[in-house]
C-alpha cells in the first residue's frame, strides 16, 4: 500500500515545493517581462499597468519584431551569432566526443581518468577574463583577427570541457555488451 503524505513529511513536501514555486517565479519572470514588453507597441512600453499580461493589460502586437528583423545590421548580426554557435558546437563535438570516449573506456595508468576528467572540469574555474589578452596575442600572431574562424575558436576553447564530462558520463552509461557485440560482428572503435 502506498504510504501517503502526511505529518512532517508532507508539510516538507509542501515547502519545497513552494520554494520550488518561487524560484521559478524569480528566474522565469525577467524572460516574461522581456518578451511582453517586445510585444507591445513603443507607445505602451511605459504607461502599461498591471502585469503586462497581453491581451489583457494591452494588444500586443509584432511590429517591434517586423521592424527588427528589417535592417541589415539585425540579419547580419543573426548570422554571425549562428555562424559562431554552429561552428563551436561542431568543432566542440568534434573535438570532445573521442575525448570523452577515451575517458569512459580506457584507463590510462600515468594520469587516472578520473584526475582527467576533473582537470576538463577545472578549465571552467579560469575566468575568461583572464584569458582575453592570451587569446588576442594568438589570433593575432594567426592572423585571424576580426574574423568568424577566431571566434569559433574561442568558443569552442570554453565549450570543450562541458561536452567532455557530458559525453563521458553518457558513454559510461552505455552497456560494455554492445560495444562488445560490434566487435564480435568486425567494428573497430572508430566504427562503433
Amino acid at each position: 500500500m502506498a504510504e501517503s503524505r502526511s505529518g512532517s513529511g508532507g508539510l516538507q513536501y509542501g515547502i519545497y515545493s513552494l520554494l520550488g514555486v518561487i524560484a521559478a517565479f524569480i528566474f522565469l519572470f525577467p524572460l516574461y517581462w522581456a518578451v511582453s514588453t517586445s510585444l507591445r507597441n513603443p507607445i505602451d512600453t511605459f504607461t502599461v499597468a498591471g502585469f503586462g499580461i497581453p491581451w489583457i493589460d494591452f494588444q500586443p502586437t509584432l511590429d517591434n519584431w517586423i521592424d527588427q528583423l528589417k535592417t541589415p545590421e539585425s540579419i547580419r548580426s543573426l548570422s554571425n551569432s549562428t555562424i559562431i554557435a554552429v561552428g563551436a558546437s561542431l568543432l566542440a563535438l568534434a573535438l570532445g566526443t573521442p575525448a570523452a570516449y577515451a575517458l569512459a573506456r580506457f584507463r590510462f595508468t600515468l594520469i587516472p581518468n578520473r584526475d582527467l576528467t576533473v582537470w576538463f572540469l577545472s578549465q571552467r574555474v579560469l575566468p575568461p577574463v583572464a584569458t582575453v589578452i592570451p587569446f588576442y596575442l594568438v589570433m593575432r600572431a594567426l592572423d585571424l583577427l576580426d574574423t568568424h574562424l577566431a571566434l569559433i575558436l574561442v568558443n569552442a576553447t570554453f565549450t570543450l570541457p562541458f561536452v567532455v564530462v557530458i559525453l563521458r558520463q553518457t558513454f559510461l552509461e552505455l552497456p560494455l555488451e554492445l560495444e562488445e557485440s560490434a566487435f564480435v560482428d568486425g567494428a573497430d572503435y572508430w566504427t562503433t
